[in-house]
């Protein structure tokens, strides 16, 4: 029928069947009056008796213009279902269908509850079940090598005989780099707390975009701002590890103070309050946040970041940097009184 719905009609808006239905009850004829052909019809033309002794008594009625009746012998044609149809949309409907019809070849039929359910691979138990044995197996290999191979522990502190150089397990070499070169407030707590539990945490909540979650690199931008980050900050926390190790921020601001009458540039706790020390705080997280600041202005400059989620790219990657690189410095360039030496040199040699 005309009115039955089509499956070119599939992706499309209800608006625009409407549109379609119209032009197919249009071409059908339907909602018209009833033209000569049908007024033709035998029924009509031989009236019963009865109706034709009534019809003289009833009141004439204007009669509407008949159409013509085509020949005997003159086929009608009949509007096609999709005529009229804007060439944009039926293209529209087409692909649609193509593409629907691709993903139905490539899932194959839609399987059965019974099919569904064997398919799914539910957390519990599948997947907390694989984490627990290899957890055990994790905790019995440890076991095994701790039982086999003896750690090189030492004997108790003693504090008439420190070692030289004396160094923290090497995860925390990292923080003991950081502890040469500020305040250890500030280096120990606050520095490695508000980034493990201040800016990290925060990352969902600043960037809530969801597109390419979970994808490593997942802007167009994002290989080429996580090298140049990478590179900048090898190359400026080695300048300022060189800096702090031949000219040091507490001799600089000493010398400031006495060029300048002004002691308070190098007091430790000016006021009773250790927070407000230019040597110890405030000038070593100048050292931190002025160059953070140039390289979000060198991204913008360069690379012209997308949004957010690129500057979050470059600021992780500057702390994964800064955590190894503290780490190598403190494990293979530090020795003997804790200053710098290559790795070949003979203070690196521990004294006992």
């Amino acid at each position: 029928m005309a009115l039955e719905r089509t499956p070119d009609m599939e992706g499309l808006t209800p608006t625009e069947r409407a549109a379609i239905y119209k032009q197919r009850a249009a071409a059908a004829g339907i909602g018209r009056a009833p033209n000569a052909s049908a007024a033709a019809a035998p029924a009509a033309a031989s009236p019963t008796p009865a109706a034709a002794a009534a019809a003289p008594a009833a009141a004439p009625a204007p009669a509407r213009p008949a159409a013509p009746a085509p020949a005997a012998g003159t086929a009608v044609l009949e509007r096609p279902a999709a005529a009229g149809v804007p060439a944009k949309v039926a293209a529209a409907a087409a692909a649609r269908r193509e593409q629907v019809a691709a993903v139905a070849r490539r899932d194959g039929p839609a399987p059965g509850a019974q099919e569904q359910t064997e398919r799914l691979v539910y957390v519990w138990p599948h997947l907390v079940t694989i984490e627990f044995v290899a957890a055990m197996l994790m905790m019995l290999t440890l076991v095994v090598v701790g039982v086999v191979l003896q750690a090189p522990l030492e004997a108790h502190a003693n504090p008439d005989k420190t070692p030289n150089p004396s160094k923290a397990p090497w995860y925390f070499l990292n923080l003991q780099e950081l502890l040469l070169h500020m305040h250890p407030a500030l280096a120990g707590v606050i520095i490695p707390g508000g980034v493990l539990f201040g800016a990290i945490p925060l990352i969902p909540y600043i960037d809530r975009s969801t597109a390419d979650v979970g994808r490593w690199f997942g802007t167009p931008k994002a290989r080429k701002i996580c090298a140049f980050t990478a590179v900048y900050t090898l190359v400026v926390e080695v300048l300022e590890i060189f800096f702090d190790a031949e000219v040091g921020v507490k001799p600089l601001m000493t010398s400031i103070a006495a060029a300048t009458n002004q002691p308070w540039m190098a007091d430790l706790n000016p006021a009773g309050i250790g927070a407000l020390s230019l040597p110890n705080v405030i000038v070593p997280m100048l050292f931190i946040i002025v160059p953070t600041i140039l390289l979000i202005v060198l991204l913008n400059i360069l690379y012209r970041p997308d949004g957010v989620r690129d500057y979050v790219f470059a600021l992780f990657t500057g702390f994964v940097v800064s955590y190894v690189l503290l780490t190598v410095v403190g494990s293979f360039f530090r020795g003997q009184g804790m200053h710098l030496y290559l790795p070949w040199d003979e203070h690196m040699a521990r004294i006992e």
